[in-house]
């Protein structure tokens, strides 16, 4: 039996950017402010110090999901 590859766009066709630390915050600040209505640098104080209490809220989660691309 034969085995199939995952069907997959070749590397040439495939697509990534890296961010810069300067525009991970910019990306963190926007979603803090569109979701949570608080700055960037708010939310990651307030999420390093423990602050929120409901960190599996939907809200809260897609904030800290772009916290890899501030630090």
């Amino acid at each position: 039996m034969a085995t199939r590859e995952p069907a997959t766009a070749p590397a040439s066709e495939q697509h990534f950017c890296e961010l810069s630390l300067e525009e991970g915050l910019t990306l963190l600040d926007r979603e803090a402010q569109r979701y949570l209505q608080m700055s960037g640098e708010d939310f990651i104080r307030r999420w390093d110090t423990g602050e929120f209490k409901n960190v599996d809220r939907r809200d809260v989660l897609r904030v800290a999901s772009h916290l890899p691309f501030a630090r």
